[in-house]
């Protein structure tokens, strides 16, 4: 938070939220605010089905400096000969004020141009987001003193507090409200409180603004009685998606005609001075996934919404998010650290809902970033952060691939192999939808492997035998049968897997045996063979013969892992081969470890992505070097965290925003690094360790096979509590130990040694 100004003192210190006292303004480059307009980069709040970005203005749409879109999970495009992308929806929190003589949200309006150039559409990754962070607004927010907006992460509300002097000199006090309601999946609340320091007329409008629409045309739009709606048509899919808003007011709602056919209703009420007025719009967003009629079915939810009102919808989303919320991470020590870590953690649950089948794109429900495909990311870097506490959530994230599992079938069928590979980038089908001049759809072939590993993380840590009867064998045994007959087998009888882009994009290839590739493909092999046996079923024989064959390519005079066969000591872009080691867990010495760590950590583009930083945190606290994996924590957030709100972005120069990959390697850290924690059907795995800095790590209401457990890591010694549950077997420096229901058992913490 900034500095307590003149007219409004410091609060009282709240961990829980995110605070900025600098209104966004200024008119251009010689204006002193334009310093404070480059630290601001507007929040976002969703519910897991559906989502809004705030503005500063703290309701309705703005360009700038992030364009703030309003997405629900599913609504893509067609195809349209080349892939299919991600839908924007009209912006449904415009709730403006307005005095006769200008409103609220013009304060804050910019002018055209304001944003710097983006890529051309088209362009991979694309995401009509992107903004460099550097990029200073023009358009002043002139009449703006006392400024405030929070978020509140315990419950996902956004408030905005102001005071505005309009164009005529009326001063007003206003505070907004916006929160979508986590235990209401199709309901969403804005609320303003105004209070005038003037008499006469006060005009409060509620809008569906078709500015922010995205690749969506409106099929309908009306109002009356109350409450407005639009009927939006995502291009070429056929998927509709309803906005109903009942606004309620002193005063009579009036439906108003814009020349832009937006729909649009006002209350216009008269004003005493002093005398607070409250305004409520209770809107509901539902799509053709969940009904075949959207438009009946959010009417029904945002007039049921307003019937129990703002109280009411208010305790019910504050009790669901403290559900969520008791399983924290609870940093000692660091209260900078704390507040990113709450925020990342924050940010991946406001795009994914147990109840929701989707699977959250690189910017989940913030932006269409990367045209709001899915990628390895969710898998690899999203996912398993949400299995550690919410394996409830993580579940129905997964459903996302089980339901595109026919359409994986047909990629390995396309491609003239067996079994099932599922696409680089996935979008409403499960069809390839990376564009057709980019070689990754072809040949960065490891996420089918990628989502094999979640998917066999998912059976060790629940043990869901029902689940992996009807998911998770179908699944699993599908990528091996395709890696079964993706294999080219040399004279030797050793297994080849040629022609392939690796997790480092920059080796565009295609290359043989990429050694990540690999390792990930054999490791599928045997994620089937021990599913079938866990049913009770016999696995296909061929399965643990080509594992057993998949060359590992090795460097035995260096002592490391070549990414691909002819590998030269190449710029990478990200992590790739340090991988083996986590998540992979490819069995091999430290000193292998250490070697491949420090040959490719030398190697790793400066501006890449913060995953690697991630990984190299990882894997240094498993090696028990402390010091260095804190070094890497600090590598893998400081550069990327954006102001005022701690959202990631995906490079240290911009990209995609909100990043949500780089805030899950981020927990990562947290959740699988310094714990040590690794999931096995008969026991967990901590190896706890502690930077130095660090006071202590609390990992709070942890899940495996229905126990629920603490692990509590202090410089003296950690702690792990069980909650509920049968005994939980912890194996900890080679010793398994059984916690007690409701009791605990104390490991040692390990004391940190440097690499060398």
């Amino acid at each position: 938070m900034t500095a307590p100004t003149r007219d409004r003192p410091a609060p009282a210190a709240d961990a829980w939220v995110l605070a900025t006292d600098d209104a966004p303004r200024g008119s251009g480059p010689g204006d002193p605010h334009v310093a404070a307009l480059v630290d601001y980069h507007p929040t976002f709040t969703g519910n897991g089905r559906f989502a809004a970005r705030v503005p500063a203005a703290g309701n309705g749409f703005a360009e700038a400096p992030v364009r703030t879109q309003f997405h629900v999970a599913g609504f893509y495009t067609g195809r349209d000969g080349t892939w299919s992308r991600k839908a924007s929806l009209p912006a449904w929190s415009t709730l403006d004020v307005s005095d006769g003589s200008g409103s609220f949200n013009s304060a804050f309006t910019c002018p055209p141009g304001a944003r710097e150039s983006a890529p051309a559409e088209g362009e991979w990754p694309a995401g009509d987001d992107w903004a460099p962070v550097s990029s200073p607004r023009a358009g002043a927010a002139r009449g703006i003193e006392r400024y405030r907006q929070c978020l509140d992460l315990r419950t996902g509300a956004i408030t905005t507090d102001a005071r505005w002097t309009s164009p005529a000199g009326r001063i007003t006090d206003v505070r907004y409200e916006v929160f979508t309601d986590r235990s209401r999946p199709y309901v969403a609340v804005v609320s303003v409180t105004v209070t005038p320091h003037w008499e006469g007329e006060l005009v409060v409008t509620d809008a569906l603004d078709e500015r922010a629409a995205l690749r969506a045309r409106t099929a309908g739009r009306g109002g009356g009685h109350g409450q407005i709606w639009t009927l939006v048509e995502a291009e070429g899919s056929g998927v509709t998606a309803a906005l109903v808003s009942v606004l309620h007011g002193p005063g009579h709602v009036e439906p108003v005609p814009e020349p832009d056919g937006t729909a649009a209703q006002t209350i216009r009420v008269r004003t005493s001075p002093g005398r607070p007025l409250t305004f409520t719009k209770y809107v509901s967003v539902v799509t053709s996934h969940s009904t075949d009629e959207p438009l009946g079915t959010a009417r029904v939810h945002a007039e049921q919404a307003a019937r129990e009102g703002h109280t009411r919808l208010a305790d019910d989303n504050r009790r669901v998010w403290q559900r969520e919320w008791e399983s924290d991470i609870v940093i000692r020590g660091d209260a900078l650290l704390q507040r990113r870590v709450r925020a990342a953690k924050f940010y991946l649950l406001t795009s994914v809902h147990e109840d929701s089948p989707w699977s959250p794109s690189p910017s989940g429900l913030s932006s269409d970033g990367y045209n709001g495909h899915v990628f390895w990311d969710t898998e690899t870097w999203i996912w398993p952060g949400l299995l550690a506490q919410h394996p409830q959530i993580a579940r129905s994230v997964l459903d996302y691939r089980v339901a595109r599992l026919d359409a994986a079938r047909a990629g390995a069928a396309a491609g003239g192999h067996r079994g099932a590979r599922f696409p680089w980038e996935s979008g409403l089908t499960g069809d390839e939808d990376t564009p057709a001049w980019a070689p990754f759809g072809r040949l960065e072939q490891h996420i089918s492997a990628d989502v094999a590993l979640a998917f066999w993380q998912y059976w060790l840590a629940t043990g869901d035998k029902q689940w992996l009867r009807s998911a998770g064998l179908p699944v699993l045994s599908a990528v091996a049968d395709f890696w079964a007959s993706r294999v080219t087998t040399d004279a030797e009888g050793r297994c080849h897997i040629n022609g392939v882009i690796p997790p480092d994009e920059y080796a565009m290839g295609p290359h043989d045996d990429s050694v990540y590739t690999n390792v990930a493909a054999r490791e599928s092999l045997r994620f089937a063979a021990g599913a079938a046996e866990a049913l009770g079923e016999s696995p296909d024989p061929r399965w643990a013969e080509v594992a057993e064959r998949i060359v590992v390519p090795f460097d035995e005079v260096r002592q490391i892992h070549p990414e691909f066969a002819g590998y030269q000591g190449q710029v990478i872009k990200q992590a790739d081969v340090v991988m083996l080691t986590y998540p992979w867990e490819n069995p091999q010495p430290p000193e292998v470890t250490r070697a491949d760590l420090e040959y490719y950590a030398s190697r790793t583009h400066e501006d890449g992505p913060s995953m690697t930083d991630s990984v190299h945190s990882i894997v240094h606290a498993e090696l028990g070097d402390a010091k260095a994996a804190f070094e890497y924590t600090r590598r893998s957030v400081e550069p990327f965290v954006r102001p005022p709100f701690e959202q990631f972005a995906e490079a240290r120069t911009g990209g995609a925003f909100t990043f949500l990959t780089g805030h899950g390697g981020f927990l990562q850290e947290f959740l699988y690094g310094y714990s040590g924690l690794r999931w096995r059907a008969d026991r967990v795995v901590v190896a706890p360790i502690l930077p130095g800095s660090l006071e202590g790590v609390t990992l709070q209401r942890l899940r495996w096979r229905g126990r629920v457990f603490d692990v509590d890591i202090r410089q003296d010694g950690t702690t792990v509590r069980l909650h509920t549950g049968e005994p939980l077997p912890v194996e900890t420096a080679g010793t398994v130990r059984h916690v007690p229901a409701g009791g605990e058992v104390t490991v040692a913490t390990r004391t940190p040694a440097p690499l060398g």
